[in-house]
This record gives structure tokens, C-alpha cells and sequence, in this order.
């Protein structure tokens, strides 16, 4: 719910901002963006699939990961996000309603792909999978007010430390500055009035 509140704060001035009020030019260049970013997007996931996270470690997460897609890869960022908070644990539910909140594909897939995708992560070294018996109530809490659960994941530190000291193969398939190159470009697609808030909200 946080996440929702955030993002209807920064959006709520661009609620009545459609695409019908682009013509035809200005939605063909920002679609070309989109569709660019969603390329780089794929080749991130095709990249770390293929070539692991970093070289030169015998960890077996640091290899090549011949089953890493695009919802390992989300539930790792997810949970790498959720290490910085005061509750790191999330349950099975809660990962899988966090996946198909992203809407498409997502939404489609079974509850047992979901399953088998954490199951490789924790195999892997990636999540860490504990029995709730090993928190303490305070803990448990700030996972759930409910407790139909019996195992929660996290991040493993490990996996943190080797994502923080690691250089990402996926640089070359999907450097940064293209993402950024094609966010710059349809913020400048867009009417000056809407791009002058937009850069307002960036500021803040």
C-alpha cells in the first residue's frame, strides 16, 4: 500500500495527461522509446541469465544462472530493496502478489512458477528461507498481522555482498546511459507544460 501511495503522490497532476492528447508524432517517438527500454530491459535479464553476476567467485550464484528470467530477477530486486527497510522477510504470498501487481505476463503465470523460482533462488544461495519459529514476535509482526504462514525469505548477505562488490556482466547489453538517453528523450517528447512539472517532481 506504501508503494501505491508514492505513486499516486508523484502522479495525481498527470491524471488527466492521456495519450489523446499527443498527436500522432509525439506518440510514435515516445512508443520508440518504450519499446527501446523494454529491449535493454530483456537483454538485462538474457545478460545475468547467461553470464552470472560476477566472475571469479566459486559461489554457485555467481555463475552462470541458465534458469534466471525476468522473475528472478524481480523477486531479487524486490527482496534486495526490502533489505534496506526495518523488516527484510517477505512470504511466499507477499512475493507473488508483488510479482503480478506488475501487471501482464505476471499476472498469468501459476502460483507453482512463482514457487519454483524462489525454491531455485534459495537453492542457489540468493534467498535465505527461515521457519517464522526462529523470529521473534516483534518480527513477525512487521511481516504480517496475519500468521497463515509458516516460512519467510529474505535476501541472503552473501548475495548482497557479492551484487555490491560485483561488476555486472549486463553492462554491455544494457548499459545505464541508454536507459537514462531514452527517459531524456521522452520527457523532451512531451508538451513543455507537462515536461516543466515533470522536472519539478524530479527535483523534489
Amino acid at each position: 500500500m506504501a508503494e501505491i501511495y508514492k505513486i499516486k503522490k508523484y502522479i495525481q497532476n498527470f491524471e488527466d495527461f492521456n495519450w489523446s492528447d499527443l498527436d500522432l508524432h509525439q506518440k510514435t517517438k515516445i512508443a520508440y522509446h518504450i519499446l527501446d527500454i523494454s529491449l535493454l530491459a530483456k537483454n538485462f535479464h538474457r545478460s545475468v541469465r547467461n553470464k552470472g553476476v560476477i566472475n571469479g567467485n566459486d559461489k554457485k550464484f555467481s555463475k552462470a544462472q541458465h534458469d534466471r528470467d525476468e522473475i528472478s530477477s524481480l523477486i531479487i530486486i524486490k527482496l534486495t530493496l526490502k533489505s534496506f527497510e526495518d523488516n527484510p522477510w517477505m512470504t511466499l504470498n507477499q512475493i507473488i502478489h508483488f510479482c503480478k501487481s506488475k501487471g501482464g505476463k505476471f499476472v498469468e503465470l501459476s502460483r507453482d512458477t512463482y514457487e519454483r523460482r524462489v525454491s531455485s533462488l534459495c537453492s542457489s544461495g540468493e534467498i535465505e528461507k527461515i521457519h517464522i519459529k526462529e523470529l521473534k514476535d516483534e518480527d513477525i509482526t512487521k511481516i504480517s498481522h496475519t500468521r497463515n504462514f509458516k516460512y519467510v525469505y529474505k535476501v541472503s548477505r552473501e548475495a548482497n555482498e557479492i551484487h555490491r562488490k560485483g561488476e555486472y556482466n549486463v553492462a554491455k547489453a544494457a548499459p545505464l546511459d541508454n536507459f537514462l538517453l531514452n527517459m531524456i528523450n521522452i520527457i523532451n517528447t512531451l508538451p513543455k507544460n507537462i515536461r516543466s512539472e515533470l522536472l519539478e517532481k524530479i527535483k523534489d
